[in-house]
């Protein structure tokens, strides 16, 4: 790689990085090129050279955020065929990603409600789901099971981001997952 091409990424990623620090703050809505020049300290030009429309912006971002996490999520499910024990370590997961990548997650989830108004991001948005899903079906889950747990973690992860203290909203977490579990009685299929 050249040093031109080196700088080419280097700035890419600092407009994403800014990216997802002005979503996670202040909605989907607030991305703009500016938005994103202004918390990166750049020239607007240099945002629109590498991301020339609103679009292009977005969804960079989208997967930007989603690539700051899959490596953690993806990390392998190490559960012996326990159905019981790979939900709950799903569920661990996605906690944990969630704290320690907060802004990665916000970012996710502002996107994903976007995506209920923009059907461009909506095939990006069944890329970020599908390896949960996937994983959970591997194991012999049935898909429908699959994506109801899914959209349960990700509606309760969504409700404990959004509360006022962070910590309360862990131990909310930790509660509503405890009795998503219960109520599917533990019976995965």
């Amino acid at each position: 790689m050249t040093k031109r091409n080196a700088r080419g990424v280097e700035r890419r990623g600092l407009i994403l990085r800014a990216a997802v620090t002005v979503v996670a703050r202040g909605g989907a809505g607030a991305l703009t090129h500016r938005a994103a020049a202004t918390e990166a300290g750049i020239s607007l030009a240099s945002v629109t050279y590498h991301f020339p429309s609103s679009d292009d912006l977005r969804r960079a971002t989208l997967a930007f955020a989603a690539d700051e996490i899959g490596p953690a999520f993806a990390a392998s499910f190490e559960c012996d065929g326990d159905h019981a024990a790979i939900i709950e370590d799903l569920a661990r997961r996605w906690r944990d990603l969630g704290m320690t990548h907060r802004e990665s997650f916000i970012t996710l989830f502002s996107l994903l409600v976007e995506a209920l108004h923009d059907p461009d991001l909506r095939s990006d948005v069944d890329g970020l789901l599908a390896f949960p899903i996937k994983t959970l079906t591997d194991e012999g889950i049935s898909s429908s099971t699959a994506d109801a747990l899914v959209g349960s973690l990700v509606g309760l992860a969504l409700i404990a981001l959004a509360r006022n203290r962070p910590e309360e909203a862990l131990d909310q977490f930790d509660q509503s997952v405890l009795a998503l579990l219960a109520a599917f009685g533990r019976n995965y299929d």
